[in-house]
């Protein structure tokens, strides 16, 4: 690409431009900083690499030193017992049992025995041994017989010397046995090491004492319980020992005779590898420990082991460091340095530095990397910029004026733009005395289009609506910047406005006749459905008109006569043009106001449920409700439904507001069940513009779910002509309601134009025939009809409600024709809850002996039938 830019400048006669060179210069800078980063960052994290793993290498061989040496003293101090001549001399023979003194016996004199002890009581200084075994070959534990001597009063005294405190702590559990009582592991290891020292090493070498042999057992549980007060309350890890032997030869002979064994706990080589004095077991040796600090270090990551006897040492809370002896070990890296020393050929110390340490190196060079080059970016972008900001302000302001007139969906001019233009056409038709028209227009059916196809499909729709409409005005030269200027000293206009809203400047234009001419140039434009990304369809709109001066004479004033209008003719029928009349004016603004006020209301808690009784024939008592919505207004009142409702659904307010009816209706029937009353379930309607969204089920089985009623005491009423909106999507989200447990009912049943195979298909469970069905069946045919619908529903076995009872002779007459479930005037209008419960319980208590009922239900009737009829709940 540089090199482009380089080739045309040399070809160009012209000067390159002040901000290609300035960007050629930058972005060769920013590429020479940038490589001086990098390289300075690579070669801070190698050095990082090398300082950790040459650290963690001279910390290992330091460990692997210190420890070459404890086992060396172990080694030496056992070899050095066992070349003593006192110990090569006598008679290889054991004791015969405790009881044997082999000094009392003369067979060991008392001196060389406090030589030997001398040696134990060393050796334990350096590494707290537990016990030194002499023991001659032939040795029969099982007959009895015990070591030759055994050196354990280090274990002994630390055992009898325990607190009385400590030791009543116990309540009876504390060992009953001296340590040196319970040593069955180490005789039987005993027995076996003989055996092998006999088979593999049966004569003294010949460079004695060097390269004297020595045997490390398997871990055993030693008979050194000397950190605990019991076996009860100790963990036998700190019990888990091991025994290294060194052969005895015959002094005169070079025969095997036995071997000296040195029995230690492994824990006390953790303490080494921990570089702690001990590893503390006793709630005494916690307490130092913690008083130490030493709770607060962090887990070594070494391990000692001796492969040929399966001995591992561990920081027991470095539990992931089995892996590492395993050899799973997958990232990071791992150290094995053998010990050196006389019998440490089969020790290895293993040091795992982890991966995160080279993470954590690898994370800082990335993390400079990254802050060095936006440093040098920032800076060279800085420079770029400040040289630049003077050679394209200009250019920049130009741009950002367009972006900000004219709309990016469409290409059409805003309304910013549209404010100014239309201001500027005021100022001409005042100064010309000549007439100016505004049309607004409004897509019908765009939030439908929204829901069911989504919003690419909507925005395609408003492109192709622009297109359209820029094809037609022009054919009529009244498009922006081609119309004849003459006509009030300006070119007509046309923009959006926003959402699915145009607007038409005209000036020199006036007059019912011109805006009906104008408008059916456009809508005739509509007339051909458009194919947008495979969908059909087929667009409708509205438009309002309002003309200069009669209805106004400022912007303010013909947008808000405009938009009036455009409001009246939505109102009127789709595809409607309305030029506007003030008389209009008070209707319009209510609803104008309405709609605004909608979108607050549900958070302003102006909405309210009213419910009103189902009662069941066949259990003569009260057993559902049906969920009504009321929109308390507080400048309005109490707000008809059939005024607020359709505005909840073309403005799209019914998705919140159908979930919070859904989710109260559910609580307050929970209140109900908790308090014993007989109302079970609870009935709800959905809309269609609900159905048409994708997650409609999702959202209300999970707003069923979270007030914890069962879903099939809730029931999703849904009108035929819902239905017929779009059947397959219907009958998809139903299905899926009544899969988890929702009933689904048909309201309204008879009214609409469905044809019964559809009933068929769709999981329902019960239908409610419309009250209009109940007053036409006055007459004859209209018994007959209703009469067939009942029986339709008990063949198809489908529970069937009959709404809008309010006479005695219309429940006489539902009775005969086998309808069990009413709901009506007759029985109660729509009540607030409790109010409701209360009605319920009377109708349960009449018995349904309503003889004296039609006078108690006539100024309810009356309302009805002059004052606001009931609402339905919508839901999301």
């Amino acid at each position: 690409m540089i090199a482009t830019w380089l080739h045309k400048a040399r070809t160009n006669t012209r000067p390159p431009s002040p901000r290609i060179v300035i960007g050629l210069a930058a972005i060769v800078v920013l590429l020479i900083v940038e490589s001086l980063i990098v390289s300075d960052v690579n070669r801070t994290r190698d050095h990082a690499l090398e300082v950790l793993e040459s650290t963690a290498r001279q910390e290992t061989e330091a460990k692997s030193r210190e420890l070459s040496q404890v086992l060396a003293d172990l080694y030496v101090t056992t070899r050095t017992i066992a070349m003593l001549p006192a110990v090569r001399r006598p008679a290889a023979q054991n004791r015969a049992s405790d009881k044997d003194d082999v000094i009392d016996g003369r067979r060991f004199t008392t001196s060389d025995a406090q030589t030997v002890t001398q040696l134990y009581l060393h050796l334990a200084d350096l590494m707290s041994v537990s016990e030194i075994y002499i023991v001659y070959d032939g040795f029969k534990p099982h007959r009895g017989e015990v070591p030759f001597l055994m050196f354990d009063s280090v274990i002994v005294d630390r055992f009898r010397h325990l607190s009385q405190t400590a030791r009543e702590s116990t309540h009876g559990h504390l060992l009953g046995e001296a340590p040196e009582q319970v040593e069955e592991e180490e005789y039987a290891q005993i027995v076996h090491q003989l055996n092998q020292f006999r088979r593999d090493h049966p004569t003294l070498p010949a460079q004695a004492p060097h390269g004297m042999p020595s045997l490390v057992s398997e871990p055993i549980i030693t008979c050194d319980n000397s950190q605990f007060l019991s076996t009860s309350g100790s963990q036998q890890r700190d019990r888990t020992g091991m025994m290294l032997s060194v052969p005895i030869y015959d002094e005169e002979t070079g025969a095997f005779k036995g071997l000296v064994t040195t029995v230690v706990r492994l824990n006390v080589l953790e303490a080494r590898l921990l570089g702690w004095p001990n590893i503390p077991v006793t709630p005494e040796e916690r307490s130092l420990a913690k008083d130490a600090g030493l709770d607060k270090t962090p887990a070594a990551d070494y391990a000692l082991t001796h492969e040929a006897s399966s001995i591992a040492v561990t920081d027991r809370r470095n539990a992931g460091l089995q892996d590492i002896l395993a050899g799973n070990a997958k990232a990071g890296l791992t150290i094995r340095d053998p010990l050196e020393g006389p019998m440490s050929s089969s020790w290895v110390l293993s040091r795992h530095v982890p991966q995160a340490s080279f993470d954590a190196i690898h994370a800082t060079a990335r993390h400079d990397l990254i802050v060095g080059s936006l440093i040098a970016i920032g800076t060279v972008t800085t420079l770029a910029v400040i040289a630049l900001i003077f050679i394209s302000q200009r250019r920049n302001a130009a741009l950002l004026k367009e972006q900000a007139d004219y709309d990016a969906l469409t290409g059409l001019p805003n309304r910013r733009q549209l404010d100014r233009t239309l201001d500027a056409g005021l100022r001409s038709a005042t100064m010309a005395r000549s007439p100016l028209m505004v049309v607004m227009v409004d897509l019908d059916n765009f939030k439908t289009v929204n829901d069911v196809h989504g919003h690419h499909v909507g925005d395609l729709l408003l492109i192709e609506v622009a297109r359209r409409f820029q094809k037609q005005l022009r054919s009529t030269d009244v498009i922006l910047g081609t119309g004849d200027p003459g006509r009030g000293g300006m070119a007509p206009s046309f923009g959006r406005l926003g959402g699915d809203e145009f607007l038409i400047v005209l000036p020199g234009v006036s007059g019912e006749a011109a805006a009906h001419s104008i408008a059916e140039r456009l809508l005739s434009s509509l007339a051909v459905p458009m194919l947008l990304d495979g969908r059909t369809i087929q667009a409708r709109a509205s438009m309002g008109v309002a003309v200069y001066p009669d209805h106004g004479e400022t912007v303010a004033q013909l947008m808000r006569c405009a938009d009036q209008a455009m409001y009246q003719a939505k109102r009127v029928d789709d595809s409607a043009v309305i030029l506007f009349q003030r008389e209009v004016d008070p209707q319009a603004m209510r609803r104008i106001r309405l709609t605004r006020d909608l979108r607050e209301a549900l958070l302003q808690e102006q909405f309210e449920l009213h419910y009103q009784p189902v009662v069941n024939l066949t259990q003569e008592r009260v057993d559902s409700v049906e969920a009504l919505l009321r929109w308390r207004h507080p400048e309005f009142g109490l707000v008809s439904p059939a005024e607020f409702v359709p505005l909840l659904e073309n403005s799209g307010v019914i998705v919140p507001v159908g979930l919070w009816a859904l989710r109260k209706a559910c609580k307050q029937l929970m209140a109900w069940r908790s308090s014993g009353s007989t109302i079970e379930s609870v009935a709800v309607n959905v809309s269609f513009v609900q159905l048409s969204h994708s997650n409609f089920s999702n959202d209300a089985m999970a707003v069923i779910a979270g007030t914890g009623i069962d879903p099939s005491r809730v029931t999703v009423e849904v009108t035929e002509s819902v239905l017929m909106e779009n059947p397959e999507r219907s009958i998809t989200q139903l299905c899926e309601l009544r899969d988890a447990g929702v009933r689904i009912s048909i309201d309204d049943f008879g009214t609409g134009y469905s044809s019964l195979s559809y009933l068929q298909r769709l999981p329902v469970h019960s239908m409610k025939i419309d009250r209009s069905l109940l007053v036409d069946a006055v007459s004859p045919a209209g018994r007959t009809i209703l009469s067939t619908m009942v029986r339709l529903s008990i063949e198809l076995g489908l529970d069937c409600v009959v709404e809008g009872v309010e006479t005695l002779e219309q429940y006489q007459m539902l009775r005969e024709i086998g309808c069990r479930r009413l709901q009506g005037y007759l029985f109660s209008r729509p009540l607030p809850a409790d109010e409701a419960e209360a009605a319920a319980r009377r109708i349960n208590q009449q018995q349904f002996n309503l003889a004296g009922a039609d006078d108690c239900a006539g100024a309810d009737v009356a309302h009805h039938r002059h004052g606001t009829p009931p609402a339905t709940v919508w839901v999301n």
